[in-house]
């Protein structure tokens, strides 16, 4: 069966001690029978180090088939952030972009997340959240911008948190727009009940790799008493729709 990682990254920084490299990225993924995986890096952009974007590009492109690059984004930067997304989507194949608003401290349902997540969806990006127990990650939090944003598809990471995992549901159910990822789920359990409660045409299989083993994160899914047609959605049918990989190797 295909495997699709919606959540994992690459970031290589000497002075941070980053080591994550894509070709570290690839042997996990090979260990773990994944085809394609969704990356981005650690550092916002707009921001400090303004080569990330080119960095993250250069370490994929020698996998590129295996990648999908996301922007990690700050929008606090307001219409410089709106700007630096779609030049860097003529710079670079960017297919979606990943907000952790905890690191930048901004409400995810504020008019500058909102421009920024309007502005992707016109462009056809989705946008994946850090989403967990975190002041301004919350799931209800995260979903007072889906509302604002029903043309964007608003993806809540490791489904919605050790503490909030009720609310993303909540959060899902009232927005249709949003999709939920496994990255880190503590109870294999929680994989079953999100497939009852929403379906499995909801979920994306996500290992937030390397951070968490790809083979863990997998058999997590494997054990949760899905469905042969359950699990082709989770792990590879939904990312095809949505990220338009018909047709894609």
């Amino acid at each position: 069966m295909r495997i699709i990682d919606m959540h994992a990254h690459v970031d290589v920084c000497e002075p941070l001690h980053w080591h994550d490299t894509a070709t570290k990225l690839v042997k996990l993924m090979d260990e773990a029978g994944i085809e394609k995986a969704v990356v981005s890096a650690y550092l916002n952009l707009p921001g400090p180090d303004m080569t990330c974007a080119e960095r993250l590009w250069n370490s994929i492109e020698p996998y590129k088939e295996r990648f999908m690059m996301f922007l990690r984004m700050d929008p606090w930067f307001g219409q410089e952030a709106v700007d630096f997304l779609e030049e860097s989507c003529r710079t670079y194949p960017v297919r979606g972009v990943k907000l952790h608003p905890a690191h930048y401290t901004l409400h995810p349902y504020g008019e500058l997340t909102v421009n920024l997540c309007r502005k992707a969806g016109e462009l056809g990006l989705p946008v994946l959240f850090h989403c967990g127990d975190e002041m301004m990650c919350l799931p209800l939090q995260i979903g007072e911008l889906a509302a604002q944003c029903p043309d964007t598809v608003i993806i809540l990471a490791h489904m919605g948190g050790y503490a909030h995992n009720r609310d993303a549901i909540e959060a899902a159910k009232k927005y249709k727009n949003i999709y939920i990822d496994t990255s880190e789920v503590p109870l294999v359990k929680e994989i079953r009940w999100f497939v009852d409660e929403l379906g499995a045409e909801r979920i994306f299989f996500g290992t937030d790799a390397p951070c968490c083993d790809p083979l863990v994160e997998l058999k997590k899914v494997l054990l949760a008493g899905l469905s042969e047609e359950e699990l082709e959605m989770v792990l590879y049918k939904n990312a095809v729709r949505v990220m338009g990989l018909e047709g894609e190797k």
